[in-house]
């Protein structure tokens, strides 16, 4: 008890306490009041406000030439804005979605975007799990942006002019590979490794430029001779560089690149492209020059072996496969696949050392064949076997009747023909299908002795230093000779001498034009065209296919327009068929 008989429980002694105390409640009172309403309000107009920035986001793409949209738009206390199933796209060229965008502010605009993909032509993805940025800059039509997470590295800006608009990408010692997920139809395509550079877009006056400057440490290529699953592996790490520059002018149709240089796996290539009229005939002219390349690190980087067939592999360190420069260039019109004219130099340097299995193909060998069973075929590639044909026994106007029909330059150029590759790919394209081949004759005897008959680019790869090794060691005869005993004619059958006798029941040398025409149109399907002739005479697609290979004789001169005319009437009768019926199609 205090004095005068208060206490601190008896507040009717002393009412002026109340009155000190009231105010301040009546503050917080009208403070929690104001919060509410504020709030209140806030909460009323966030539908107002998530409007606003949407219709906002939309203008800004369409000003841009892109097509935005946004599934739901939120704004709250935190955080501040987040939009979730965002899209933005250029029609027809790429699509950019991610689950979710979060803008922040810490003194400066966060974003945060989690799990985005990049969608741009033939199948080709670039998808990042989660990804922070930094706005470093927004002012009219400028933007410059910076990669905080997971790791700094990358710049993106861009800078509106009165006449244009730039964007340009840097990138200092960034680990892309991993960050991005780069994949063609779902399955693994590259691992950008570490790179460094930049990229500039420039618009003016309607036209696009573009500069291209980077450099990837460790990167790793697709695997070509993967299977074709999600894990494929990718090839052994190396390093890159690609410098590019040049412009598109979409009203012309033009394209012109009159400068890049890359390297790859230690190889240095460079060249020009330039295309003309693309929207209407359009007309190419390219050139690509490869300073030597070593085709053993080539096959590593692509995650291919060295063909077991060939012998020892990279663990004995005898997988030395040679190494060759390269120079070519070719003009001509997409329409017209004959105009393109196509100029080639090839220096192959062999190595030291042939492999075992080039050098035994100097002299006698078995070629072990596989049948579609599994099973292995035996063929004796010498003169002890009654199968065997030298190539001297060979009719001459049937080596002229092959040359025609697979590899008309076989004599004159190093075993690759590049003068055949564009009408081959135009071919193709139109057909939208493998229609066609550019192999030469050595590249087809290459793939019969190592490789699988499997259609890629992997087998393809492969298939160059094999096809040097052949001519540089065997020389032309030798490997005409050695073809015309192992290739097939038919499921089962291989060498000219037992096609002969099984189709016709001759020996080579007594063969009629016509039947030499049928046995050379046979070789690119001998076992797919097996039903053009079931009943004894080919069918009439066959059979235009024959008289177009005398067509090639008789311009060459190697018919007398007679002989041309008998071999046009002769009915080809395939031994041991049921003969068509006449008119039969």
């Amino acid at each position: 008890m205090l004095d005068g008989g208060w206490t601190s429980g008896d507040r009717r002694s002393y009412p002026w306490t109340v009155l000190t105390i009231r105010p301040r409640r009546r503050r917080l009172i009208a403070a929690a009041a104001a919060a509410l309403v504020l709030g209140l309000g806030a909460l009323a107009a966030r539908p107002l406000l998530a409007r606003a920035v949407r219709t906002r986001i939309e203008a800004a793409a369409a000003r841009r030439g892109l097509v935005a949209r946004i599934d739901s738009v939120r704004v709250g206390p935190w955080p501040p804005l987040r939009l979730s199933g965002v899209s933005v796209e250029r029609t027809g060229r790429w699509r950019l979605n991610a689950d979710t965008v979060e803008a922040l502010w810490f003194g400066r605009t966060r974003l945060i975007v989690s799990y985005a993909v990049l969608h741009g032509p033939a199948g080709l993805t670039v998808a990042a799990e989660s990804t922070t940025w930094d706005v470093l800059g927004v002012a009219h039509d400028a933007l410059r942006v910076a990669l905080r997470q997971p790791q700094a590295g990358l710049i993106l800006s861009r800078i509106a002019g009165p006449d244009g608009s730039a964007w340009a990408l840097e990138a200092q010692d960034l680990p892309v590979g991993r960050l991005l997920d780069v994949r063609r139809f779902d399955r693994p395509l590259l691992d950008g490794g570490t790179i460094r550079g930049s990229l500039t877009l420039t618009t003016s006056a309607g036209v696009e430029r573009f500069d291209l400057d980077m450099a990837a440490r460790s990167a790793r290529l697709p695997a070509l001779a993967g299977d074709g699953s999600e894990h494929q592996e990718l090839g052994e790490p190396t390093d890159l560089a690609v410098q590019a520059a040049g412009s598109w002018r979409q009203t012309e149709g033009a394209l012109d690149v009159p400068r890049w240089r890359g390297t790859i796996a230690g190889a240095t290539l460079s060249g020009t492209l330039a295309v003309r009229d693309l929207d209407t005939d359009p007309g190419v002219d390219l050139s690509l020059d490869v300073e030597r390349v070593d085709f053993a690190r080539l096959l590593r980087t692509s995650a291919l072996e060295t063909p077991e067939k060939l012998g020892p592999s990279a663990a004995s360190g005898r997988d030395d496969l040679g190494s060759a420069s390269l120079a070519v260039r070719a003009q001509g019109r997409l329409s017209d696949p004959a105009s393109f004219a196509v100029t080639q130099r090839l220096d192959f340097a062999p190595p030291r050392r042939l492999p075992p299995a080039i050098e035994r193909l100097r002299e006698d060998f078995v070629y072990e064949a596989g049948l579609d069973s599994g099973a292995v075929r035996a063929i004796d590639v010498s003169p002890a076997s009654p199968d065997y044909i030298p190539l001297a026994a060979v009719p001459p106007l049937f080596l002229r009747t092959l040359l025609l029909g697979e590899d008309a330059g076989f004599y004159t150029h190093p075993g690759i023909d590049f003068r055949e590759v564009p009408a081959a790919l135009l071919t193709d394209w139109a057909r939208g299908g493998a229609a066609r081949g550019a192999s030469t004759i050595t590249q087809q005897l290459a793939k019969n002795l190592f490789l699988s008959h499997e259609k890629s680019f992997g087998r393809k790869l492969q298939e160059l230093p094999l096809t040097l090794l052949l001519e540089s060691a065997l020389g032309k005869d030798r490997i005409l000779e050695i073809y015309l005993n192992v290739i097939e004619w038919g499921p089962g059958l291989y060498g000219l001498r037992p096609a002969a006798r099984t189709y016709f029941g001759r020996e080579p040398r007594d063969l009629t034009p016509a039947q030499m025409a049928f046995l050379v149109s046979l070789i690119p399907g001998p076992v797919k065209y097996q039903s053009s002739f079931a009943h004894g005479t080919p069918g009439p697609g066959f059979r235009q296919l024959v008289d177009t290979l005398l067509a090639k004789l008789r311009s060459e001169d190697a018919l007398t327009e007679e002989e041309y005319r008998q071999a046009l009437d002769e009915e080809i009768v395939v031994q041991g068929r049921e003969p068509r019926a006449p008119g039969a199609g």
